[in-house]
This record gives structure tokens, C-alpha cells and sequence, in this order.
């Protein structure tokens, strides 16, 4: 009975934990610079839209960081339409109140996990990883276990297509930096004349036979393990379905509050009316508790006050004073300052004479590098006809502080 009882358990697992088959999606292997990490949804969703073949909203997109070096982000990222992930899915989601809980997978993600684990030999080196098994029909490469290339047929798919769809592969391996030297191979299917059609590609193929059952009851043990491993990120949840989720739990929530509320309210006004003396004292209570925290509030208002005053008081960086010192420390020795107004923190105006029109210039650029000053504007530089110097206006601006008075 118990071993009846956990076969059951496994095949029940791939409707709690959802996982879509790589040929019902369109798919790729992208590197991203390592930058990309700061905005890495983003990023991926800019690789998915080039990607996607089906309309704008109209699909998900789901992605997992497969290896990282010191410059690259290798990402597995495939596209699924919203009608591919409606049909399996959504009903069965709903039905176990699990939509927006958990992960929709990917089965190519599923299956390399599941031959790391049986098949250690396939984490070293280079493999090339066949399943014909019932569900679909997939070709993995794997370079010291992490995912290189990936071609995934439906299951109906004849020899023929496989042996393209192998060569394919291997040419693209072949261009990459990993290459197809020392590539090992190895089919996983019911027969194990499903393996004669990869035998043009080279002469160290392997052919691991298992039933149905048993690549059901593997694919099913991966998937639950991915479900609570750390690095497992994939998800191919549309967000409109999170969204449905949400709305539905704030449902739940709404009728769990109305039925909570509607009892608190039926034991309020049983009490109420059977103990009208208590609800009176309740009242004064409350009442001077309010009053308490009022008082309470009023004084911590009237103490940010005064901490606000101080230190508007204690900033002497705008005073006369130190505006003052500022204009004698920029003039020149030869410069003299005939009128002084001066709005604290809006605008300070001075005039004066100068020998020469370069100590007016020198003295705009000097009060100009000065981090408490926005701008500084000569309104009037003329020659006095007189005296032969020059008289000047300056303007001096200071930067407006929102929210607080000048």
C-alpha cells in the first residue's frame, strides 16, 4: 500500500508543480553582459519581445541565469502564448487555489536537472542528451552539466526531423566556444532503436532504455526538487494571472473580514444591549485614552517645532555677517562697495566701484564657485565719467528651498 500510495503521490506532481514542454515554446540561449544584472528583467524581456512571434501582451516570458562568468550572464529564455498556457494549465491552477503560487517550469530545465542527478558522467565534459520519451521529443547539450544548446520536437516528430534537428545543434555547438570535440552522446527513449538515428553523428552513442513510467516518475521527482531549489527561477506565470490571484485572495479576504466583522457586530450589540453600563464605561475610557494620545501628539509637535527652530537658527551659513565676509574675501583690494541689499536665502545686490572691468568678472566667478550661491548676474558695468572707474551692479541669486519659508 505505501508503495501504491507514493506513485500516486508522483504522478499527481506535475498538476501541483506546472511545467510546459520546450516545444510549446519558442526558446533561446542569450548572454548578457554582467551589467545587465542591475535591470536583468528588463533585459530579458527586451531579448523576449525580439524572440516572440506572437502579438504584444499576448504571451509570457519565463528565464533562468544558467552559468555567469566575471563579464557574461548565460539566461535560458522562452516564450509562451497565453493560449498554450490557458489550455494546460489555468483551470487546474484555480481548481487547487494554487494560481500565483506556484512556478510554471520548463521540462528542458526539468530534464538536465534529472540527469545530473542519475547520470553524474553527464555533469563533465561535453554531452549531447537525447529524450524520446512521450511527452516530447528533446535535445539538450551540456558542457559540464550547464546547458549549451537546446532543440525540442513534438512528440509525433518523425526520425527524420530529429537527425535535423540534431545536426542543427551540433552546427551550432560547433560555433560556439565549447566546440564538438570529445562530444559524448546519449539517447533516452522506451526503445532502444530510437537511438539508430543519431548514429551518422558520431560513434560513442549511448542508449539508456526506461519505460514510460519510469521517465514519468523522473521527470516528476525533478520538477519537485526544482520547485525548492534556490536557483531555480523559471516562471512562465503570465502577470495577468497573478493578478486574477490577487483579486481572488483579496475576495477571500473581504468575505472572511464581512463574516468576522458580522459576528464582532452580533457580539457588540448583544452586549450593548444587555450591558448598557459597560459599554458607558468602554465609551470614557476611550474617550480619555484619545485625549491622552492628543495631548501626547501636541507635544510632539510643538517639540519638532522648536528642534526645527534651533537649527534654522544655528545655520548661520545665510546671516549678514557671513554674506559680508564673503563679498570682502571675493573683491579685489582696489574695489569698493558703495550699497549692500541683501533678502536672506533670495537675493543679495550690491554696488560699488572698480579700476578695472576684469575685477567685476573676477569677482562674478569667484562668488560663483561658492556651493550656497545659484547664480550671479552683473546687472550694470559702466565708467564713471568722473572719477574714470568703473561703477557696477551685481546680483546674486540663492537657490529656492522647497517647503520652507524664505
Amino acid at each position: 500500500m505505501k508503495w501504491f500510495e507514493m506513485r500516486e503521490k508522483r504522478r499527481e506532481a506535475p498538476a501541483v508543480l506546472p511545467v510546459v514542454m520546450t516545444y510549446q515554446t519558442v526558446y533561446a540561449r542569450v548572454e548578457l553582459p554582467l551589467s545587465a544584472a542591475e535591470d536583468l528583467s528588463g533585459a530579458v524581456w527586451l531579448q523576449a519581445e525580439a524572440l516572440s512571434p506572437f502579438e504584444d501582451g499576448a504571451y509570457a516570458v519565463g528565464y533562468e541565469i544558467l552559468c555567469q562568468t566575471d563579464e557574461v550572464l548565460s539566461i535560458l529564455v522562452a516564450v509562451a502564448a497565453h493560449d498554450v498556457l490557458e489550455a494546460q494549465w489555468h483551470e487546474a491552477l484555480v481548481a487547487r487555489n494554487a494560481l500565483g503560487e506556484v512556478r510554471i517550469d520548463l521540462s528542458a530545465l526539468v530534464w538536465a536537472h534529472v540527469v545530473r542527478k542519475r547520470f553524474p558522467r553527464c555533469a563533465q565534459g561535453r554531452w549531447l542528451v537525447v529524450f524520446r520519451v512521450a511527452q516530447e521529443q528533446l535535445l539538450l547539450v551540456l558542457n559540464e552539466g550547464v546547458i549549451l544548446g537546446v532543440r525540442a520536437l513534438a512528440p509525433t516528430a518523425s526520425d527524420a526531423d530529429v537527425a535535423r534537428e540534431t545536426m542543427l545543434l551540433l552546427t551550432q555547438t560547433e560555433l560556439s566556444d565549447a566546440g564538438t570535440a570529445g562530444l559524448s552522446m546519449v539517447c533516452f527513449a522506451a526503445d532502444v532503436s530510437a537511438g539508430d538515428v543519431l548514429t551518422n553523428f558520431g560513434e560513442n552513442l549511448q542508449v539508456e532504455v526506461f519505460s514510460a513510467e519510469i521517465a514519468a516518475e523522473w521527470f516528476a521527482e525533478g520538477a519537485l526538487e526544482r520547485a525548492f531549489a534556490k536557483d531555480a527561477t523559471f516562471d512562465l506565470t503570465p502577470a495577468f494571472w497573478l493578478e486574477e490571484a490577487r483579486a481572488a485572495k483579496r475576495r477571500r479576504w473581504l468575505v472572511m473580514g464581512g463574516s468576522a466583522a458580522g459576528v464582532l457586530w452580533l457580539i457588540a450589540a448583544g452586549a450593548l444591549a444587555g450591558v448598557p453600563q459597560v459599554y458607558a464605561r468602554l465609551n470614557a475610557r476611550v474617550s480619555e485614552q484619545l485625549k491622552a494620545q492628543h495631548k501626547a501628539y501636541a507635544e510632539v509637535l510643538d517639540l519638532r517645532r522648536r528642534v526645527s527652530l534651533i537649527e534654522r537658527y544655528q545655520d548661520r551659513r545665510f546671516s549678514a555677517l557671513e554674506m559680508l565676509r564673503l563679498l570682502c574675501e571675493a573683491k579685489s583690494e582696489s574695489m569698493t562697495f558703495t550699497s549692500l541689499n541683501y533678502r536672506q536665502k533670495q537675493l543679495l545686490r550690491v554696488s560699488g566701484l572698480a579700476d578695472d572691468t576684469s575685477e567685476v568678472y573676477a569677482l562674478k566667478e569667484t562668488l560663483q564657485k561658492d556651493e550656497r550661491i545659484q547664480e550671479v548676474k552683473i546687472q550694470r558695468l559702466s565708467q564713471d565719467p568722473k572719477t574714470r572707474r568703473q561703477r557696477f551692479d551685481v546680483e546674486i541669486l540663492f537657490p529656492v528651498e522647497e517647503g520652507v519659508e524664505a
